[in-house]
């Protein structure tokens, strides 16, 4: 009850930054607030979402004071591609053989994946966008394994500092999980061996954080890691963690 107590302030909090700032992302910003509200697989992160965003709030409250906040409009575009890494694990959860026998599994292991990410900026401290990635992680004797997809519309806020950016934000959009369970041992002799393949859709909040360097004044490096939630369902084969992104990016400011 406690932590629900606590949730609920910082959502209250939430609720009264955002109305600080509605003058620049619109009355509908209170509406984002809501899916801090629906229930996810992890109490820690039911408390991490809210200091996110509510960081985020006040840190745009007191930024659209500033006179780069004042001129708001299209101030150039970036992009690039990103490699990651990371941990996930997911709970136990069952599957059946074509004989109706049950097999439990459970997903633990190093992920691995590639994406992309283009944003354009409304000025110096705000840009908005959208990013793909796969990942896939390989697990269990068998060799099992879990590739996940997604994508979505990115919201960042940024806080430059010479040549290095550092920022947080948020993806929300969807995908989807792809599992390949091996029933037994691959044999040498190239037969197929039984497996169990089935596909389900996700509804992501993504929250990041994140350094950009400057290389120059086109390029830079860029570095952030995030945690997918899947808030809309409580399926206990999709994996969560922590994955670190590194990547290069290009852009072209005003």
């Amino acid at each position: 009850m406690e932590e629900q107590e606590e949730i609920g302030v910082m959502i209250d909090e939430i609720r009264w930054s955002t109305s600080n700032v509605s003058t620049i992302f619109g009355n509908k910003l209170e509406d984002l607030f809501i899916v801090i509200s629906l229930p996810t697989q992890n109490q820690t992160m039911q408390k991490i979402i809210p200091i996110l965003f509510l960081g985020l709030m006040h840190l745009a409250a007191f930024s659209q004071d500033t006179t780069a906040y004042k001129k708001w409009g299209y101030k150039g575009y970036s992009g690039g591609m990103f490699v990651h890494l990371g941990y996930v694990q997911s709970r136990h959860f069952t599957v059946s053989d074509l004989q109706g026998n049950e097999i439990e599994e459970q997903i633990k292991g190093a992920t691995f994946g590639l994406g992309g990410k283009m944003s354009i900026y409304l000025n110096r401290y705000f840009r908005v966008g959208s990013e793909g990635y796969f990942t896939s992680c390989k697990y269990g004797a068998y060799k099992n394994s879990c590739r996940i997809g997604w994508g979505g519309a990115t919201f960042d806020l940024l806080y430059p500092v010479k040549k290095w950016v550092p920022f947080a934000g948020i993806t929300i959009g969807g995908g989807s999980a792809t599992h390949f369970i091996f029933i037994e041992e691959q044999q040498n002799n190239h037969e197929a061996a039984p497996i169990v393949h089935f596909t389900k859709p996700l509804y992501i909040i993504n929250p990041a954080i994140g350094v950009e360097f400057f290389t120059s004044s086109r390029i830079s490096l860029l570095f952030k890691m995030d945690y997918i939630l899947n808030v809309y369902k409580t399926d206990p084969s999709y994996p969560q963690g922590v994955r670190f992104y590194l990547g290069v990016h290009f852009s072209n400011k005003k």
